[in-house]
């Protein structure tokens, strides 16, 4: 397939998305999300069978939710919406949290469920990075090759 990564930085998270994604033999394009334009750009350029977003902090435009069938991966379990969704994983010592992956549609983090996947939380608070670097994105990477 190929499969464009649109992302708002070739993170730790979106480059062990890619190398997942390319060791399955798929053709695999990254954009940085640096404007409507450039997102809309890219899609038109790179001509994917599938975008996906491991890593986005901007809204998908419309333009290309519309024209391309886009996947987000968002750091929380089914039902949680928004930003700062570990942020409040944490504060709250939640016992378990998730990953989800959806498709991109109008209102944000409310598409269609494409898969999740749940982990337990460890039982001390984790520096948001460990958690992000450990097993969201562990989660994430399975989601993003299940999806494909």
């Amino acid at each position: 397939m190929r499969i464009l990564l649109l992302c708002s930085a070739f993170n730790g998270l979106t480059q062990r998305s890619w190398l997942a994604l390319r060791r399955e033999g798929h053709e695999v394009s990254v954009e940085l999300a640096v404007s409507e334009q450039a997102m809309v750009e890219a899609a038109e350029l790179a001509k994917p069978d599938l975008v996906i977003c491991p890593f986005l902090k901007e809204r998908v435009p419309e333009a290309l939710w519309q024209g391309h069938r886009t996947v987000i991966i968002h750091p929380g379990p089914p039902g949680d919406r928004g930003p700062s969704s570990l942020d409040w994983a944490i504060v709250d010592a939640e016992p378990e949290w998730g990953v989800t992956a959806l498709q991109a549609v109008e209102e944000m983090d409310a598409g269609p469920i494409w898969g999740y996947r749940m982990f337990a939380m460890p039982a001390e608070p984790p520096r948001k990075s460990a958690l992000y670097n450990g097993p969201v994105a562990d989660a994430a990477v399975e989601l993003v090759v299940e999806a494909v």
